[in-house]
C-alpha cells in the first residue's frame, strides 16, 4: 500500500504542470507526518530509503527540468517533517545523501531549478546539527571558487544563489566565512547578465544584514565591509575601472553600482524601511497566500510557485512574500552620511541614461535618498527630482512610468508637507493619466500605480489635497472595482476624513452593482418610475464577487445600513457554485451581522432580530452541509 501510494505522489511530482507538483509535495508532507507514523521504525526507514532510491534519484538525474524540480520538492519535505536525519547528517562535511543530489543540479540550465536548489541547501545547511559548520565552509568556498575562476554563467548564477540562502538560514555560520564573500559578490553585480546581477545583488543584502546585525562598537570604528562596497561602487561613476571590468558594458557598471550604493541604504536607515514596508502592506492590491507546507512558509518561493497571475503594475503594489530583515548599522549609517552629497550627485547625473535598468535602481533609490536627510535633499534635489520623475510618467512608458508614480508617493512620504509647491503638477499629471486610460468599450482602465501614488499623497499631505481628490472620485469610481482602488479608498477615508462619507456612497454603489446586481437604494428609497426598459443584469467575475465581499466585511461604512447586503448574501453567495464565493459570503455575513448587532440600541429592531436570526441559520445550514470546507461561524471573536 506505502509502495503504491509513494508512486502515485511521486509520478505527481514530475507534472508539467506546477499546481500538480505543488499538491503532490503537500501531499507528500501530509503522508509522511500521519500514516506514516504509525509504521514501526524500520519500516519508515524502508520506506524513506525505497522512496530515496526509486524515486528522488531519479527525478534529480532526469534531463526534465520539471522532474528536478519535483526531485527538489521531495528532498525539502523530506528534510522539514525530521523523518530521515540519517540521510540529512551522514557522511562528513556535509557529504550528506541530500546534499550530493542537491549538488548535482547545481549548476542547472533552468534558472528555478537553481533557485529551488539553493534554498534546500539553505534549509539542509540549517538542520545539520553539529556538521553545519563544515556544510556551509564547503559550500561557500565553493560558491567563491565559481565566482573568482573563468566566468561561466550558470556557476556564477548557483553561486550567488547558495550564498544568499545560507546568510539568510544560517547567518552565525556564514559570518565565520563572510570575509570572503563581499569582494566576489561586488564584482557579480556587475554581471552582463540582468538576473545574475539580481540574485547577486539579494546576496549583497543578505550578507550586510548578517554584518549589520553583529556589528560592535569596535567594528564601528573601522567599517570594512561597508566601505568596501562604497569603494567598490564609486570608480563606475567616474568611468575608472579595473582591469576585470574593461569588458564590462558602461551601463552595466553603473547599473551594478547603483545596486549597491541603494543596498547601502536600505541598511543606514531603519526608521524609514519600517515605514516603507509598512506603506506597502497597506498597497498591497492582492494578497499573496503562502503554501500551507510549513518549511514553505519559512523561505521565499521561487516564481513557478505563484498561482495569481499579476500585472507588472500590479506587482510594485505587492510586498514579497517573505520581507527582508530591516537592520540599520551605524557605521553604514555614518559612512552615507559622510558621503551623502557625492552619492547624490552619482545617483542624479544618471537621469539621461538610456538603460531602464538604470532609470528603475533610480526610482528605488531616490525615496532612500530624501528620506535619509530630509531637508538637503529638499533644498538641493528635490525641485530637480520632481522634473525628473513629472517627464517620466508623461512619457507613458509601460513598465517605467507606473513605477516613477509609485516613487513619486514615497518621496511625499518622506519629504511630508515640503512636498506641496510641488503639489499642483502632480495632481495634474494625475489627472491626465486618469483621463487617458480608456479602453476600446469607452470604460476606464486606470493603472493600479495612479492609486498607490494617490493613497501615499494622502498619507503625506492628508486633507492639503481634499479638493484635488474630490474631484478625481468619479473617476475613481468609473474605472470599475480592483483591489487597488478598495485600498486606496479606504486609506483616503482615514487620512481625509472630511471625503469619508463621499467615498462610502461611492463605492457602496460599486458593491451594489456587483453583490446585487442592481443600482444601491437606501431602505426608505421609493421606488423610481421609468419607462426605459429593464437592463440585463451584468455576470460578473468570480474575483470581481469575492472582493466586493471582502470589501463590504472590511470597509468601515459606518453610518450605512448594510441589512439588504446581508440578506442578499445568505439568500445567494452562500449557495454559490464557487467555493471562493461561498467562504467570502460567510465571512462577510459575519462580518456585518456583528456590526449590526454592535451598532443597534440597547433593544435591536424586530429587523435586525429577524435578520440576524434568518442569516444565523442559514450560516448554521451552510456549516454543516457544505462537503468541500469546513467553515467555522465566530460571531464574537
Amino acid at each position: 500500500m506505502a509502495t503504491s501510494r509513494s508512486s502515485i505522489i511521486a509520478s505527481q511530482l514530475k507534472s508539467r504542470n506546477e499546481d500538480k507538483r505543488n499538491r503532490a509535495a503537500q501531499e507528500l508532507y501530509r503522508y509522511i507526518k500521519s500514516e506514516l507514523r504509525e509504521l514501526s521504525p524500520e519500516e519508515l526507514t524502508s520506506f524513506i530509503d525505497d522512496f530515496n532510491n526509486t524515486h528522488v534519484y531519479q527525478m534529480v538525474s532526469s534531463n526534465d527540468i520539471n522532474e528536478n524540480k519535483g526531485g527538489v520538492l521531495a528532498i525539502m519535505v523530506l528534510i522539514s517533517t525530521d523523518m530521515d536525519s540519517e540521510n540529512v547528517n551522514r557522511g562528513a562535511g556535509g557529504n550528506s545523501k541530500y546534499s550530493n543530489y542537491l549538488r548535482h543540479l547545481l549548476p542547472s540550465s533552468d534558472a528555478n531549478v537553481m533557485e529551488l536548489s539553493a534554498k534546500a541547501i539553505g534549509q539542509l545547511a540549517k538542520i545539520s546539527g553539529a556538521r553545519s559548520e563544515f556544510f556551509v565552509k564547503f559550500e561557500i568556498q565553493k560558491a567563491v571558487e565559481w565566482l573568482s575562476g573563468e566566468r561561466q554563467e550558470q556557476k556564477r548564477h548557483a553561486a550567488v544563489l547558495i550564498l544568499r540562502e545560507l546568510a539568510e538560514c544560517v547567518p552565525t555560520y556564514f559570518f565565520q566565512q563572510v570575509q570572503l564573500v563581499f569582494e566576489p559578490i561586488l564584482s557579480t553585480v556587475r554581471d552582463p547578465k540582468l538576473s545574475i546581477r539580481d540574485s547577486a545583488v539579494k546576496a549583497l543584502r543578505a550578507a550586510l544584514v548578517v554584518t549589520a546585525q553583529r556589528e560592535t562598537a569596535k567594528q564601528m570604528q573601522k567599517p570594512v565591509w561597508y566601505k568596501q562596497c562604497y569603494d567598490e561602487a564609486k570608480p563606475a561613476f567616474d568611468e575608472i575601472y579595473s582591469p576585470r571590468e574593461k569588458s564590462v558594458n558602461r551601463d552595466d557598471r553603473i547599473h551594478g553600482s547603483l545596486l549597491v550604493l541603494n543596498e547601502l541604504m536600505r541598511c543606514s536607515n531603519a526608521k524609514w524601511e519600517h515605514k516603507y514596508h509598512d506603506l506597502n502592506r497597506k498597497l498591497c492590491s492582492t494578497p499573496h497566500h503562502q503554501d500551507s507546507l510549513p518549511f514553505l512558509q519559512k523561505i521565499r518561493l521561487p516564481v513557478f510557485f505563484s498561482k495569481a497571475k499579476h500585472s507588472d503594475s500590479e506587482s510594485l503594489l505587492r510586498p514579497p512574500l517573505v520581507e527582508d530583515p530591516i537592520c540599520e548599522s551605524a557605521a553604514c549609517r555614518c559612512l552615507i552620511a559622510e558621503n551623502f552629497d557625492e552619492i547624490c550627485l552619482s545617483v542624479l547625473t544618471q537621469r539621461v541614461s538610456r538603460s531602464p535598468f538604470i532609470h528603475h535602481t533610480l526610482l528605488s533609490i531616490l525615496p532612500r535618498l530624501a528620506a535619509f536627510n530630509r531637508q538637503k535633499f529638499v533644498d538641493l534635489h528635490l525641485q530637480a527630482v520632481m522634473v525628473y520623475l513629472q517627464a517620466t510618467v508623461r512619457q507613458k512608458d509601460r513598465d517605467r512610468a507606473p513605477v516613477a508614480f509609485i516613487a513619486i508617493g514615497f518621496i511625499a512620504v518622506a519629504v511630508e508637507m515640503d512636498i506641496k509647491p510641488h503639489l499642483p503638477k502632480i495632481m495634474e499629471v494625475v489627472r491626465v493619466s486618469m483621463a487617458n486610460k480608456e479602453t476600446g468599450s469607452g470604460k476606464k482602465r486606470l493603472e493600479p500605480a495612479l492609486f498607490g501614488c494617490i493613497t501615499l499623497l494622502g498619507n503625506a499631505v492628508g486633507d492639503v489635497i481634499k479638493d484635488d481628490i474630490k474631484q478625481l472620485l468619479p473617476s475613481m469610481f468609473a474605472s470599475g472595482l480592483s483591489p487597488a482602488l478598495t485600498t486606496a479608498l479606504r486609506e483616503l477615508a482615514r487620512t481625509i476624513p472630511q471625503l469619508k462619507r463621499q467615498i462610502s456612497e461611492g463605492l457602496l454603489g460599486m458593491l451594489s452593482q456587483v453583490v446585487m446586481n442592481t443600482e444601491l437604494k437606501h431602505p426608505g428609497q421609493p421606488a423610481q418610475v421609468s419607462n426605459t426598459p429593464p437592463v440585463a443584469p451584468i455576470q460578473y467575475d468570480v474575483a470581481s464577487v469575492v472582493l466586493a465581499l471582502k470589501t463590504l466585511g472590511t470597509f468601515n461604512f459606518d453610518g450605512y445600513s448594510l441589512l439588504q447586503f446581508v440578506r442578499r448574501c445568505s439568500e445567494h453567495h452562500l449557495y454559490c457554485d464557487q467555493t471562493e464565493i461561498r467562504l467570502e459570503a460567510v465571512s462577510t455575513c459575519v462580518r456585518l451581522l456583528r456590526l449590526a448587532i454592535e451598532s443597534a440600541s440597547t433593544k435591536p429592531s424586530p429587523t435586525v432580530v429577524q435578520t440576524v436570526s434568518e442569516v444565523l441559520s442559514k450560516l448554521l445550514v451552510v456549516a454543516i452541509t457544505d462537503i468541500g470546507k469546513y467553515i467555522t461561524v465566530r460571531i464574537y471573536d
